[in-house]
């Protein structure tokens, strides 16, 4: 197995671990009861009825022509390369953690059709989109975060188009790891990732799209305690109040468009999948709507 195949087998490995300890898969019994899941509405991009839904509420929050045509290309890319009965038929109803596929299965047709090339995950596909809108310290170095965002910047390095002329510098300055307060509590913490975010130069500019940021505490020992995105969408508002979030679930899975019908709605679909609050020693998950604690 080459050093690429390598790393993808051990990013799967790891994705299984989280999934198991996050709600993304199957997972132990938590010390706390956990509220139900509820059905959510989502389509993978394979008919024409989500594709346009989606490329409408792109263009009507001003994002680019060339960044909407970039994303619609790595979704072909994507779904051409996986079996078409893993994914959705139009829209479809599921509780969050639910899938039709084995991440496994679906990253080995990956790597069986584009070789060493790792794909596109949450945080690659929400900053091609968002990138416009974002703005970050012109001092800032070309990389960092290397030990958590190394996958991420070999997609990158493969493939700058798809920052769609944006740089590696400014990714690396929204998503690297920020130092983590000394603390548990959420309201701390999202202020301090706000004032990381600052000394970074990393400023949001008016849009109505938003970035949805899962933000996890890692704390591995007094010295090494970070707040990280681990997973990251976009939210579109929709004519009627409802909202759309696009995500890229993770390398090895699909494109995803949820329909939600308000942001209590969006907290409770990301914290189905997303929350490892019980019994640990640090913070609970929480969701960033820019650079603010979204509210509900």
């Amino acid at each position: 197995m080459n050093r690429n195949k390598h790393l993808l087998a051990i990013l799967a490995a790891v994705s299984f671990i989280l999934a198991t300890l996050t709600g993304c898969g199957g997972k132990t019994e938590p010390d706390i009861p956990q509220p139900t899941q509820e059905p959510v509405e989502y389509a993978n991009l394979t008919d024409e009825d989500s594709r346009a839904l989606l490329s409408r509420l792109l263009e009507n929050a001003g994002i680019d022509e060339t960044r909407i045509r970039g994303l619609f290309d790595q979704v072909d890319q994507f779904n051409a390369s996986v079996k078409s009965e893993w994914l959705t038929n139009g829209f479809e109803r599921a509780v969050p953690t639910d899938t039709k596929y084995d991440p496994y299965e679906m990253q080995d047709l990956w790597a069986e059709k584009n070789g060493d090339f790792p794909g596109y995950n949450c945080r690659i596909t929400a900053f091609s989109l968002f990138g416009g809108f974002v703005t970050a310290g012109a001092d800032q170095p070309k990389t960092q975060g290397e030990d958590t965002l190394f996958l991420d910047l070999e997609t990158l390095t493969e493939d700058p188009a798809v920052l769609c002329g944006d740089s590696t510098a400014k990714f690396c300055v929204l998503f690297a790891p920020v130092p983590a307060a000394d603390s548990t509590d959420v309201n701390e913490q999202a202020q301090t990732l706000q004032a990381g975010w600052a000394a970074r130069g990393v400023a949001f500019s008016d849009s109505p799209a938003r970035l949805i940021s899962v933000v996890l505490h890692d704390r591995f020992s007094d010295t090494e305690n970070t707040l990280f995105v681990g997973h990251v969408g976009v939210l579109l508002p929709v004519e009627d109040g409802s909202f759309c979030l696009i995500e890229k679930v993770a390398f090895q899975e699909p494109y995803r468009l949820g329909k939600l019908q308000n942001r209590a709605e969006l907290r409770d679909y990301l914290m189905a999948k997303y929350d490892t609050s019980w019994g640990q020693d640090t913070t609970r998950p929480f969701i960033m709507e820019n650079d603010s604690l979204m509210a509900e």
